[in-house]
């Protein structure tokens, strides 16, 4: 058996914070170095001399001098290898301090082992000696260094035992000497970094084998990657530890692979530093972003060194390269580490660790085991769950919305929320076109709630119908927890805050936004209390960061989304805090502090207003816009109703079933001025409520005037009486034992008693007539089938509907499908010839109703069930419609006139139908193109590479001059649509990465956290 001998080459570079314990480590070990060598690369600090005085043989080499190149030196300096010995190199850091029983452990693992030639120790960290670091390494095919461990994993032992690895690290490495020199080395090109994968990968390929003896131990700074010195080396660019680092991993990568997956390899290596990137740039690390960028560029821009290594490799190879697959980690591996890294992270945040103070610490000296065997065991019966006060409100709730929900099982609609689309790629799809084929079309910009919604859907897995319905069956519960969340801190008794929350979950604008399908108002009742929270420091503004600003900036932007009215109460409220800064000031509106004011109460305005835009600028223009709600118009209850906190309307509850929210205002408005603070706020937007519910606004697509829904200022006015009532209520008991009758007594009594009035009436409402609201599940499809086929058929379908005891009849214009949600926000106005021409199917003076339906293109018109038989005899009397079927959804009559979409004209004025297919149609000879949809300036006909010219004809529609028959192009341009979601996404990701909070360089961290 030949003898083994160990040759130590030791590499330092300015490592004198970790030398003088790395080199006690080299002189204490059980089994001596036969010989050493340190290899010093210009080291500045006086690390040679630090070497020298421990009689290290020192040699050194100039500063830019790579950690390949500096070992590759110190094997030519060793003496020559003795014939018959088994010479073992041991590669040294100068920030790897070694166990004592290191080098011992490592041959005696080798020696059982002929077929390794390299193996390496288990890395914990230098600060943190129960961290592990490595355990072997590998690389990921995007590049990424590949421990397989958790994040700050705690060694425990569960990793010990000898393994064979793809690589180890070069700091302890054993290699031995003859395969070290047969394969040349360390690649002088990896001049820092991952040279130890690529050699482990070469000692592969060449028939070895590389094992982790984890009886080793190694306790490793890493201060090169940690940024803990200078990088130095001649190739690194910039000098910058990351940029290198990248460059070194895709190198490894490219240069070691099979030719057949270079392709796939390099999609991935480009696609991982641009997502890496564009992450650092969210942290607030440009220099880490450009670094990933820069790493595959300067790689690129050197393909010869790529197929030097790789025709150097070649010479080596014994074994395909896939002999690595097994520890390369696969793409599986790779996303469920990144998954458990997340949640940990979050969990870490959400539920940090630390000791219970409220749990006094025992002595393992004071515990008497005989009396803790005499100690009855106390088992509490799980009936007790229901006596927590949170748990036992969330029961009550749950068994109300099993008999008030039972209708709205399944996918829901009604109200003011149209049908949802199946897919969330129809709402995305919405958002981004320029053109909506609704009604008579229209070019409006759609809001972003769609792009939020359509984002939501994602955690149904893209299925809005489904999360849609689990949100309105959820939202009682979302409104009792955010409630609850925000309740507590104004008392200690959770029964109180507990049965708050319920009354806020239960709430007539609760029921009312639930029962009338009303999203956006369901949306602000549930982020209303999260938003409240976050009103910290409004007065002192300034004492906000930045980074707070900007993400409470994209809260209010949130709730503007799903409630145009949100926008009035900020304005109002930043102008009135501004007139306030401005008295504080003593009216100097040159004071330092009231500009400071100015910029950051200005700046929770103007970046919400950016991010709806150009929605929001429209608001300007129409400032009754601000009282509008999305999806279906649906009239409010007026201000009777608004004045008792009920903003009434379909599906809202009945007058005899009186809320006690508005008589709690003004009880507490009389009360303790902690609670007074409360009432006043909450009368100022129960007044405001109840005046902006007398106003009329016309709806969405719409000229129809409706009463106004104040809902959203009712909704902040019960927030602000249940929280005033609550401080009014917080250890009344005690304070009403301390005195004698008053009125005090008199009012906490006739709030209790109304409560409880309204919890009888209103929950005897919602389990019985309640439950047959407006929203509810339906599958009736509103067209019958065959209408649907002609996608470029417009079809007016009039529906009769109840209004004020009355029966009244509604029309929309269908393109084949019922309204779906997110078209209402972006339909067009009523051309008022066509709402003529429609009313006089009714009241019998439509003689010409079939020509003027012809010329805007609907060839048919729907009358559905219930239908009248007068509108029915009507529309057959009047001439000019066929009636083509009446079945159980409907009578149906077609429009005799031939129409379309593109209607043509000649100069002998005869008329004709254009076939179309897609955006291409054919004009048989010259005249006039009408385009049967409504006027836009981006409405284009292209022949032969030129526009045609356009007018605004007498019917408000697109017309182009036809000079010469032959093909044409019609077609949208969505120039000015894609110039606005450019602007979105501009200003979002901007407030976004403002909003998060900055990353740390690694030089910034500290040593006992990063290793």
């Amino acid at each position: 058996m030949s003898t083994q001998r160990v040759s130590a080459i030791l590499v330092v570079h300015d490592g004198s914070t970790w030398l003088p314990e790395v080199v006690a480590s080299i002189v204490s070990q059980t089994r001596n170095v036969d010989q050493i060598l340190a290899v010093d690369t210009g080291s500045l600090d006086g690390s040679a001399k630090l070497l020298k005085g421990a009689r290290i043989p020192v040699t050194t080499l100039d500063r830019a001098t790579g950690f390949g190149e500096a070992v590759a030196y110190g094997v030519e300096k060793l003496a020559a290898p003795i014939e018959g010995d088994e010479e073992w190199l041991w590669i040294l850091h100068d920030d790897c301090a070694l166990h004592p029983r290191a080098l011992e452990s490592l041959l005696s693992a080798l020696s059982e082992r002929p077929s390794v030639v390299m193996a390496g120790p288990k890395l914990l960290g230098w600060h943190n000696r129960t961290h592990l670091l490595e355990v072997g390494i590998s690389l990921a095919s995007n590049g990424a260094r590949w421990t397989g461990l958790e994040a700050n994993e705690y060694d425990q032992g569960q990793r010990d035992g000898i393994y064979e690895v793809l690589s180890v690290s070069t700091a302890g490495a054993l290699i031995r000497r003859d395969v070290f020199e047969e394969l040349g080395g360390f690649d002088q090109n990896l001049e820092l970094f991952r040279d130890d994968v690529d050699f482990g990968w070469r000692v592969r390929t060449a028939g070895h084998s590389v094992a982790v003896v984890t009886d080793a131990i190694g306790y490793h700074a890493q201060a090169a990657s940690n940024e803990r010195r200078a990088v130095d080396v001649k190739g690194a660019f910039l000098h910058r530890p990351l940029l290198l680092d990248r460059r070194n991993a895709a190198y490894v990568l490219l240069a070691n692979s099979s030719w057949y997956s270079l392709p796939w390899l390099s999609i991935q290596l480009l696609a991982g530093a641009l997502l890496r990137s564009v992450g650092y740039l969210f942290a607030k690390l440009p220099g880490y972003a450009s670094d990933e960028i820069l790493a595959i560029a300067t790689l690129l821009i050197h393909p010869t060194e790529l197929l030097k290594a790789r025709k150097a490799r070649k010479a080596s190879r014994y074994i395909s390269s896939r002999v690595v697959k097994t520890f390369i980690p696969s793409r599986f591996t790779q996303l469920r580490s990144s998954i458990s890294h997340g949640f940990e992270r979050l969990r870490s945040r959400l539920l940090p660790d630390g000791v219970n103070e409220s749990v006094p610490a025992a002595s393992v000296l004071n515990i008497n085991e005989d009396e803790d065997l005499l100690t009855p065991i106390s088992v509490k019966p799980w009936r007790l769950v229901f006596a927590r006060p949170l748990v036992a409100v969330f029961t009550i709730l749950a068994v109300i919305s099993i008999f008030w929900a039972r209708h709205r099982l399944g996918a829901v609609s009604g109200g003011a929320l149209p049908q949802s689309p199946s897919s969330f790629q129809d709402l995305f799809k919405l958002y981004l076109q320029s053109w909506h084929e609704i009604g008579m079309g229209s070019g409006l910009s759609t809001p972003p709630w769609v792009l939020l919604l359509s984002g939501a859907s994602l955690l149904t897995f893209g299925n809005v119908k489904v999360f849609i319905s689990l949100f309105f069956l959820a939202a009682p519960f979302i409104f009792l927890l955010t409630s609850h969340q925000f309740l507590k801190r104004y008392t200690d008794n959770q029964w109180l805050s507990a049965g708050a929350s319920l009354l806020y979950a239960l709430s007539p604008v609760s029921i009312a936004a639930v029962n009338s399908g009303r999203l956006g108002v369901l949306v602000f009742i549930a982020l209303l209390p999260i938003f409240a929270a976050g009103l910290r420091n409004w007065v002192d503004i300034e004492k906000r960061t930045w980074r707070s600003l900007f993400a409470y900036s994209l809260f209010i932007w949130l709730l503007f989304a799903f409630n145009p009215s949100v926008l009035l109460i900020l304005i109002a409220a930043v102008a009135f805090a501004l007139y306030r800064d401005f008295l504080r000031a003593q009216k100097n509106h040159k004071d330092p502090l009231f500009i400071q004011r100015v910029i950051r109460r200005t700046t929770l305005v103007v970046l919400p207003i950016l991010l709806s835009a150009p929605g929001s600028f429209a608001i300007f223009l129409k400032p009754t816009g601000l009282l509008s709600e999305i999806g279906l118009t649906i009239p409010g209850g007026g201000a009777n109703f608004a004045f008792f906190a009920n903003p009434g309307g379909p599906g809202s509850l009945p007058w005899w079933s009186v809320s006690p929210i508005a008589i709690v205002l003004f009880v507490t408005f009389f009360s303790t001025t902690a609670a007074r603070k409360f009432a006043t706020l909450g009368l100022i937007f129960l007044l405001a409520g109840t005046f902006f519910s007398a106003l009329v606004v016309s709806g969405n697509g719409s000229a129809t005037s409706t009463r106004a829904n104040a809902a959203t200022f009712i909704a902040v006015a019960t927030l602000l009486s249940i929280t005033s009532a609550v401080v009014m209520f917080d250890k009344v008991r005690a304070r009403l034992e301390q005195s004698h009758v008053n009125y005090r007594h008199v009012s906490v009594a006739l709030v209790l008693l109304i409560t409880m009035a309204y919890s009888v009436t209103s929950t005897f409402w919602l389990v019985t007539a309640g439950a047959d609201s407006p929203l509810r599940t339906t599958s009736k499809e509103i067209l019958p089938a065959f209408l649907a086929i002609e996608k470029d058929a417009k079809t007016v379908v009039l529906r009769s509907y109840r209004h004020n005891n009355q029966t009244t009849l509604s029309y929309y214009i269908s393109r084949g499908s019922a309204i779906m949600l997110g078209e209402p926000d972006v339909a067009p106005k009523d051309l008022p010839v066509l709402t003529h021409a429609i009313e006089g199917l009714v009241d019998n003076t439509g003689v010409t109703s079939s020509n003027i339906f012809s010329t805007y293109g609907i060839k048919y018109v729907f009358l559905k069930n219930p239908v009248s038989n007068d509108v029915v005899q009507t529309i057959d009397g009047l001439g000019g419609f066929n009636r083509t079927s009446a079945t159980n959804a409907g009578i149906v009559w077609r429009v005799l006139k031939d129409t379309g979409r593109l209607r043509f004209v000649d100069y002998s004025g005869k008329e004709m139908t254009l076939a179309s297919k897609g955006v291409r149609a054919y004009a048989p000879s010259p005249g006039t193109i009408t385009l049967t949809e409504s006027y836009s300036n981006a409405w284009q006909i292209f022949q032969d590479g030129y526009r045609l010219a356009k007018i605004e004809n007498a019917n408000e529609l697109p017309s182009f001059e036809v000079t010469t028959g032959g093909d044409i192009s019609v077609i949208h341009d969505g120039t000015i649509r894609r110039g606005w979601i450019s602007l979105f996404l501009i200003v979002l990701v901007t407030t976004v990465v403002l909003a998060l909070p900055s990353g740390r360089r690694r030089s910034e961290i500290e040593d006992a956290v990063i290793a």
